[in-house]
């Protein structure tokens, strides 16, 4: 068990403060500013409440009931003039301080000297906040915190959250905490033509909390974010609206560290609901070819008659209906998904498949260590029908560098290859290559 020896003399009061604050009057904060950041590679938002608190010169204990009967799963309070202190925060219809309602939850803290420690609360001890961290136990003196952040919090009353304030006045404090459940994701519907499509796609935000956000400033986040480390989403959200503007033009992703995000402006998430709004309504030249998609391990399948065409601008991850445009109006004949696709980049959908063809993949060799991993693989198309096709082999490596192949390959992007093969009737043919992915 280590011993953390830190100074802060304010959160010293704070247990005290707790119980001896319970019956004096309350402040409500009202929030002046929100901005939501809601994320395609997980159902969760992240919300930020800057609120505007009037406070009294000392300890304040200020309700905050936004997060009161929401799945919470971080919160942190931090105030925006320096002036403020921030002591903790407590449930009011429970007996237990902050430190008891949280035994067995994941927990972090910092010192006054910079450490800060994750792990499982499992109470205290001696007057001290043990917390099972991953190589090891601590043992941390509650007077010492500059904050203590719980992964979970009480939802049997109100949220209360205690400030130190140096004299009366008004103060700007920023909220940010998780709601699971809220995000967002896209839906196209390509219309097909002799030649060209009608490509729609639309934005779906979905808020299963009984939460409602008026007038929230709204950025719709796409990317495999880590979220041990969130943004912040007023910091996200500033940063789109900038590079937005130096741009010159709207509707387009902005490209914010390794993720694109749309900022959608001010709008209302109702609770409760499922909301849909256009973003995409473009034009589109389609090729019809067929297609096989393999990956870095043996398998069997089917070849696809494809339509594919290249995007114009960024098209997010996301379900597309293909309609065919008749005489008699629009048919439905097929569903697909299409990854994350760049701007640029070529987008392959299958349609229906043809039973005249099958592939096949064939990992030869396959090679690993520490940070890397080399693979030698063999894909063979074969055609069972009376007449000679063309079938485009794509092979997805996922940030893989080619370093040989039997066929040059006809396109290569970070995330894939493709290989032309054209294959006479009654026969089969192959390409090998072998490429090696670094990490």
């Amino acid at each position: 068990m280590r011993n953390v020896f830190k100074v802060l003399a304010a959160a010293a009061l704070v247990i005290i403060l707790m119980v001896a604050l319970h019956g004096t009057e309350r402040i409500r904060a009202s929030s002046s500013d929100t901005t939501v950041a809601l994320y395609d590679s997980a159902e969760i938002g992240v919300i930020s409440e800057v609120l505007n608190l009037s406070l009294e010169k000392g300890i304040n204990r200020v309700q905050l009931e936004d997060l009161a009967g929401l799945n919470v799963g971080e919160i942190t309070v931090r105030p925006l003039d320096s002036g403020v202190q921030f002591l903790g925060l407590y449930s009011s219809e429970s007996s237990e301080n902050m430190y008891d309602s949280n035994v067995g939850s994941d927990v972090e803290v910092k010192t006054a000297s910079g450490d800060v420690i994750k792990g499982k609360f499992l109470g205290l001890k001696d007057g001290r906040l043990v917390i099972q961290g991953e190589d090891g136990l601590y043992a941390v003196n509650p007077n010492e915190l500059v904050y203590f952040k719980a992964s979970k919090m009480e939802k049997k009353g109100g949220v209360y959250a205690l400030f130190s304030a140096p004299e009366n006045g008004r103060y700007a404090v920023e909220v940010t905490y998780r709601v699971s459940g809220m995000g967002w994701k896209s839906r196209y519907k390509l219309y097909l033509g002799e030649k060209k499509a009608h490509l729609l796609g639309y934005i779906i935000v979905k808020n299963p909390t009984s939460k409602e956000y008026r007038d929230a400033k709204v950025v719709l986040v796409s990317g495999d974010v880590q979220f041990y480390r969130p943004y912040s989403p007023r910091y996200v959200y500033a940063l789109a609206v900038a590079a937005e503007k130096s741009q010159g033009y709207q509707g387009e992703p902005v490209k914010v560290e390794a993720f694109h995000v749309y900022p959608l402006g001010p709008m209302d998430i109702r609770a409760a609901s499922t909301m849909m709004m256009p973003y995409i309504s473009t034009e589109v030249d389609v090729k019809r070819q067929y297609l096989y998609e393999s990956w870095s391990y043996d398998r069997t399948a089917n070849v696809y008659e494809s339509i594919s065409f290249r995007a114009d601008r960024v098209l997010p991850a996301g379900v597309v209906e293909i309609y065919r445009e008749t005489g008699g109006g629009d048919l439905l004949i097929g569903e697909s998904h299409i990854e994350h696709t760049p701007k640029g980049d070529v987008v392959r959908i299958g349609i229906g498949k043809d039973y005249d063809l099958k592939g096949s993949t064939k990992v030869l060799d396959y090679e690993h260590g520490d940070g890397w991993a080399k693979y030698r693989i063999r894909v063979t198309i074969e055609n069972f029908g009376d007449e000679s096709k063309t079938v485009i082999v794509r092979h997805y490596k996922y940030g893989g560098k080619l370093i040989s192949s039997s066929v040059s390959p006809s396109e290569e992007t970070a995330q894939y290859l493709e290989f032309i093969l054209t294959v006479p009737a009654g026969s089969s043919r192959s390409v090998t290559f072998e490429y090696e992915i670094n990490w």
